[in-house]
């Protein structure tokens, strides 16, 4: 069965959380440079049926930079996923490297195929000298 087109996804991100891979595991990025955050979205399908197959995206900007908006990109990752329950959330993490300390946006978003994709969630936060984060 194919959806009407128009149709919108019952799929949204509802929450995202950064944490500082750095600060609990010691983990050094794989460049040698920067800090690797763990990025975690909490995805929700309010639906009561199974959703169709999901991408989900991850798109880090550097805020500091001033650049024009298209080149403050610093990373992005996308996570295909079968499905999600009917009335049902789950947690997609990711690990993105951030250049060093500054200000950072993070946003998610997340589209079903077949319909139109709801409206991403974002969120601003710090990155220290020791490779904390701190949100605002």
């Amino acid at each position: 069965m194919t959806p009407d087109e128009g149709e919108y996804s019952s799929v949204s991100v509802e929450d995202i959380e950064v944490k500082s891979l750095s600060e609990e595991y010691s983990t050094p990025s794989s460049e040698g440079k920067g800090d690797v955050l763990n990025v975690t979205a909490c995805i929700i399908n309010a639906d009561k049926a199974d959703s169709s197959a999901l991408l989900i995206l991850f798109e880090l900007k550097n805020t500091d930079s001033s650049e024009p908006s298209s080149s403050r990109e610093v990373a992005t990752k996308n996570v295909e996923l079968d499905s999600i329950k009917g009335r049902s959330m789950l947690y997609q993490s990711v690990q993105l490297t951030v250049p060093g300390p500054g200000t950072y946006d993070i946003d998610v978003f997340v589209s079903e195929e077949g319909k139109t994709p709801s409206t991403g969630l974002g969120m601003v936060f710090l990155v220290g000298e020791e490779g904390e984060v701190g949100t605002f």
